[in-house]
């Protein structure tokens, strides 16, 4: 299991496709990064705990909804 690229502590729960090589972010700061905005949006689910992401990433980002 991959650790947190950020607070380099927490498993991760996803990878981020958008860097190369792919960064991957556990819940805490993933969802962080969610409350500030800048979402990871193109992502790889390492765990199940992906699903909580998806969920917070659907609730609270205005990247994920479609315009019109």
């Amino acid at each position: 299991m991959p650790i947190c690229a950020e607070c380099c502590t927490a498993d991760a729960v996803i990878e981020d496709l958008d860097v190369d090589p792919p960064r991957p972010w556990c819940l805490g700061c993933a969802t962080a990064l969610v409350a500030a905005g800048d979402p990871v949006i193109n992502y790889r689910a390492l765990t199940a705990s992906a699903a909580d992401y998806s969920r917070t990433l659907t609730a609270r980002s205005t990247a994920t909804l479609p315009f019109g």
